[in-house]
């Protein structure tokens, strides 16, 4: 990796910070690939990889404008990550919902995406205030569209795994919401 970083910057001249930085997203980019490699493979041997395949599309873009959970270490993310995905395809998604339930659960968890807003690792650069609005809204739209699409298609076998997933994401918002506070009042 620092073979590859030198060759970028004898023509690019990077200073420290963007070496940096660009070593983070290089890394962050192969652990994702990684993780997705081992899933597929996974869920493709207990034949669920169109449930896993529909949920990871619905998130992956929620994900990565408003975040969530983050862990120091590759393999606990790795872990929380499978877990994660184990309980929407494997457990959550054959529990269906009726709509009138959905609907407004989808609502409060589309308001609480908006509310809470981008929870960003330590490790990565603050967000301007703007910025942050901007990541925001974006989330809260990308929510809304997502419930839109899981309500239209609610009769489809894999519209479970959808409402799960964006519920399960609120809640690992509010867990990592949670977290946070705490370590404030422990600073």
């Amino acid at each position: 990796m620092q073979n590859i970083l030198r060759m970028a910057n004898e023509n690019a001249d990077l200073n420290s910070k963007e070496q940096k930085l660009l070593i983070f997203r290089a890394k962050c980019i192969l652990y994702d690939i990684s993780k997705l490699i081992l899933f597929v493979a996974f869920f493709a041997v207990i034949h669920k990889l169109s449930c896993f395949v529909f949920a990871f599309l619905i998130f992956y873009p929620i994900r990565q404008i408003s975040g969530g959970l983050h862990f120091k270490h590759y393999f606990s993310c790795l872990v929380f990550s499978f877990v994660y995905m184990y309980l929407v395809v494997v457990v959550l998604s054959p529990l269906t919902l009726e709509l009138a339930v959905v609907v407004p659960i989808l609502a409060v968890c589309a308001a609480v995406v908006y509310a809470i807003g981008p929870m960003r690792p330590p490790s990565r650069p603050a967000l301007s205030k703007q910025e942050f609005a901007e990541h925001r809204k974006k989330a809260f739209r990308i929510v809304c569209y997502e419930a839109v699409l899981v309500v239209l298609f609610s009769d489809h076998r894999l519209a479970s795994a959808g409402y799960w997933t964006i519920i399960l994401h609120t809640l690992q918002l509010i867990m990592a919401l949670i977290i946070k506070k705490g370590g404030e009042r422990n600073a």
